[in-house]
């Protein structure tokens, strides 16, 4: 059994060159401002310390998705450091496009800063995170459904087949012969267990409203053609654990939260569409 009738509720990088270029928001090192930390390294005169080394290397990191030897990461932080002195030299601070896209990265930067302080001052409960799982999963009464199906090209073939099954046509041995669709018509168009969001939406709907061992007496359209549908069977979903669902119920408490306190931002502002 898996999860994915309930998950629903829930919204390599070669080289140091390309690695450099992907940490666009990763805060440069000034040679304006006197180097805090220990210093670690000097690059024609400008001090990086263990600050700065640690702060790259949480982005290396988050960037890449893993972990990076300390060498590689204190080798491109050096490159790092060379292309953007070599960039001051150039004047290319001064192109409109860089301090538009500097201006840019400043408020995506200043916005994340304070998303963190409105979830770090409330931090999310285990009590929140039980009543969102019983509200969103545990209230929730799933099924999953075992159907075959006969899918044609057409609305008249599948009216044909309907009228062959009221006649007592064996169900699994018009698949075999008649169904467009290889994988299951082999198997008698069994499609076996599936969730209803497994399923394109006209299909789900009719699978779920048929008795068990009954089949659609009118054709059901899809993207995919026309569908004879016969339920085998059905099932509850077993929903899944609190404690395998405790990142997404903080997910979505944490969300929750954050839109409120946009909304109160919003209630106050004067907003103007141009």
């Amino acid at each position: 059994m898996t999860d994915k009738g309930f998950l629903h509720f829930f919204t390599a990088i070669a080289g140091a060159t390309l690695l450099i270029a992907s940490l666009g928001t990763a805060q440069a090192a000034d040679t304006k401002q006197p180097a805090k930390g220990k210093p670690i390294v000097s690059v024609n005169g400008t001090i990086l310390t263990d600050q700065d080394f640690n702060a790259f290397a949480r982005t290396v990191s988050s960037t890449r998705g893993k972990q990076m030897p300390q060498a590689e990461i204190m080798n491109t932080l050096i490159d790092r450091e060379l292309l953007y002195q070599e960039a001051l030299a150039k004047g290319y601070d001064k192109q409109p496009d860089v301090i538009r896209e500097l201006e840019n990265q400043k408020h995506s930067l200043l916005a994340n800063v304070t998303v963190n302080e409105v979830l770090r001052a409330k931090p999310v409960t285990e009590q929140e995170l039980r009543k969102v799982y019983k509200e969103r999963v545990l209230s929730q009464k799933l099924n999953e459904y075992k159907a075959r199906h006969i899918l044609v090209k057409t609305e008249g073939e599948a009216k044909d087949i309907i009228a062959q099954l009221d006649k007592g046509a064996d169900f699994s041995k018009l698949a075999k012969a008649k169904s467009i669709d290889a994988a299951s018509a082999k198997k008698g168009g069994d499609l076996g267990w599936f969730a209803p969001k497994q399923m394109v939406p006209e299909f789900s709907k009719a699978a779920a409203a048929l008795t068990k061992g009954k089949y659609t007496k009118t054709p059901v359209k899809s993207q995919f053609g026309w569908h004879v549908i016969l339920l085998d069977d059905t099932r509850p979903v077993t929903p899944p654990k609190f404690e395998d669902m405790k990142g997404q119920l903080q997910g979505a408490v944490q969300n929750q939260r954050l839109g409120e306190y946009l909304n109160k931002l919003r209630k106050k502002a004067k907003i103007e569409l141009k």
